[in-house]
């Protein structure tokens, strides 16, 4: 309850929509008058603007028709039905419960009609109180000021039910002198602050355990207010701490969550009065990483990005947009082969098919909105993989690359836009928040996603073969270009799946001008071979060859088509012992011939770099013989 020392009480709403200040912009909700220390004209207000120099007054609603002033309400803002709730206990038996929509997600402003009565009247009597962003309303109880101890409770409004409580206890020294006069704020990430007692003193606490189990909450004491505070609410990593005097002055203090410091007395916006607070905290967080790379050649690279978006505020965000600028990071005509995909899509969120990193850098189609942070739902998030070939690396240079988060709240004149540039590393709350003061865009906390293209190895292969010598023994060759410098020797690796690779043997490099090795191996498995020529430098760097194939089966009467999905290039091997021209024809999924070639030897490599990816038929005429198989190309 708040008990303001001259007996009034103040219901405010004040929206904080900043423009342009602030990468996320909350709105302040604060239940007073319209001018400060007029308690018969209770009030609420939407302020734009408030943590700046030029606060504008949005919108005045009145609320003398419901109560004859200001004492004892108060006002808490429900993320899970995005209203507003105002609570007046003036009559000391009774809650009266009015629900107010002030158009969320929409435009912003006082409601159409206000009812005269309230819509409910509950048996109880809440000090302070306050929703999380499920939805739960907590509030404090029965104190005990010999003790330091009070009860804070889970309330249920539908139904007037207490649903838990648990055992608060004030540390010694720092008793507050009562519990009616202050406010608690729950951030939209959990952690709950609360300002308490009055004359002489209003002291701020944190709560760390307030949530779940039996065991009594230890508050940790912050700070004592300067000056008697009635009111508190979250904005953009701080904490907005309000009180009058009810006679000539309104005022609020900052308090810095991450730094843990209280800034000086300010006057409060726009002539208002302040004597409770909640908050309506639109945020977004994004975070990226590298996920993959693989080199192409001396300055080129297959790149793979994994970017995570978020809501990790308290209402919906409209215009929900990522976007994600390669170009900036590689630079003009340097990126190609750009795809956009979802990992996990629980918000049901729509790419942008246009999506191509540079001409066109929004990820999300437009006009789609992002559901508030409700944990009891994972509706609030989505992670998308982007990939990328990128050209004109230079060797050892670190690549910066961001993704931008943005969205908007209100529309006319509430609107407000926010955005946070990503953090690097894998999406959890720590990553987006390190200070967990819940404001993902904090200067320091948006640091770029790196990548070093690595210096280019002392060994280029050229070709790579290998052949039966007879059904137990393997002949593997091998061509690099010279000189050779700095480079060890070669692991020649084998697999039976392509995927689990074993070390068939290893050719030292005594050499740097030879270019062509040999490497026998007996004892081979039957069936398919792969194999993949590993060189290692004097330093420990190493490099692949292309993988290839071979057959070790007097019995295959087929032809070997791999890899399947293929990128840049389709290895056809011929059955074991055939003889005789073939031809290779590659159709479209409309029948049009893409390439024909003709196959005069046991294996052929086509190159499929310059063909979309998509499904495709191979189809290989062979005296007559004329088989056909799907393949896809992936780039």
């Amino acid at each position: 309850m708040k008990r303001f020392f001259t007996k009034y009480f103040l219901l405010l709403l004040l929206v904080l929509i900043g423009e342009g200040t602030f990468s996320q912009n909350s709105l302040l909700v604060n239940f007073g008058s319209s001018t400060c220390a007029t308690p018969n004209n209770a009030s609420f207000s939407i302020v734009k603007n408030p943590l700046t120099a030029t606060p504008i007054l949005l919108a005045d609603c009145n609320f003398s028709a419901q109560i004859p002033n200001y004492n004892a309400v108060y006002i808490a803002y429900n993320p899970k039905d995005n209203n507003l709730y105002i609570s007046s206990i003036q009559d000391g038996t009774h809650s009266k419960v009015w629900t107010l929509n002030i158009g969320l997600p929409n435009n912003i402003g006082c409601p159409a009609l206000i009812p005269v009565l309230p819509e409910n009247t509950y048996n109880y009597v809440l000090n302070n109180f306050e929703f999380d962003n499920n939805g739960n309303l907590w509030a404090f109880s029965n104190y005990n000021p010999f003790a330091g101890t009070c009860l804070l409770s889970n309330f249920d409004l539908t139904t007037g039910t207490t649903l838990a409580s648990k055992t608060v206890q004030f540390p010694v020294g720092h008793f507050p002198t009562d519990i009616g006069n202050g406010d608690l704020s729950i951030l939209p990430n959990g952690r709950l602050f609360c300002t308490l007692g009055a004359s002489p003193i209003s002291q701020l606490y944190e709560l760390p355990n307030y949530a779940g189990g039996f065991i009594p909450d230890t508050a940790i004491y912050l700070q004592t207010m300067p000056l008697n505070c009635f009111g508190m609410a979250f904005l953009n990593g701080e904490l907005e701490i309000s009180g009058t005097n009810g006679v000539n002055s309104c005022y609020y203090f900052d308090y810095d969550i991450a730094s843990n410091t209280l800034g000086p007395v300010q006057t409060f916006q726009n002539g208002l009065a302040p004597i409770d607070n909640t908050a309506l905290v639109p945020v977004v967080g994004a975070t990226k990483k590298l996920s993959s790379s693989t080199v192409i050649n001396a300055n080129t690279a297959n790149l793979s990005y994994i970017v995570y978006i978020s809501n990790m505020g308290n209402v919906i965000l409209n215009d929900i947009n990522m976007t994600d600028d390669l170009t900036s990071a590689f630079g003009a005509g340097n990126v190609s082969n750009v795809t956009a995909s979802f990992i996990s899509n629980p918000a049901g969120l729509v790419l942008n098919p246009s999506f191509n990193g540079t001409t066109v850098t929004s990820l999300l189609a437009p006009g789609q909105q992002l559901h508030n942070h409700i944990l009891s739902s994972v509706n609030y998030q989505a992670t998308i993989q982007i990939n990328c070939q990128v050209t004109n690396l230079v060797p050892g240079v670190t690549y910066y690359n961001s993704a931008i988060a943005e969205g908007d709240i209100g529309s006319g004149p509430s609107f407000a836009n926010i955005s946070d540039s990503s953090n690097n590393g894998n999406p959890t709350q720590a990553v987006m928040d390190p200070n967990n003061n819940n404001d993902p865009s904090d200067p320091g906390e948006n640091v770029p996603t790196p990548y070093v293209f690595p210096i280019i190895l002392t060994v280029n292969f050229i070709n790579a073969n290998a052949s039966l010598i007879n059904s137990t023994s393997a002949s593997i060759n091998w061509s690099v270009a010279t000189p050779t410098t700095s480079a060890n020797k070669f692991d020649v690796e084998y697999s039976t799946d392509g995927k689990d690779w074993k070390t068939a043997g290893s050719v030292v490099i005594t050499s740097d001008l030879q270019s062509d090795y040999n490497f026998v191996q007996n004892n081979i498995p039957s069936g398919n071979i792969y194999y993949r020529i590993k060189e290692i430098d004097d330093d420990g760097s190493y490099v692949y060859s292309r993988i290839i194939l071979l057959n070790n089966n007097n019995a295959q009467t087929k032809y070997v088509v791999y890899p399947n999905p293929a990128n840049n290039t389709i290895q056809v091997i011929a059955p074991y012992g055939i003889s005789g021209n073939c031809v290779i024809e590659l159709f479209d999924a409309t029948g049009r011939k893409l390439l024909g070639t003709e196959m005069n030897t046991s294996s052929i490599e086509i190159n499929t770099t310059t063909i979309p990816d998509g499904s495709y038929l191979l189809r290989i005429n062979h005296a007559e013989n004329i088989t056909t198989q799907k393949v896809l190309i992936i780039h």
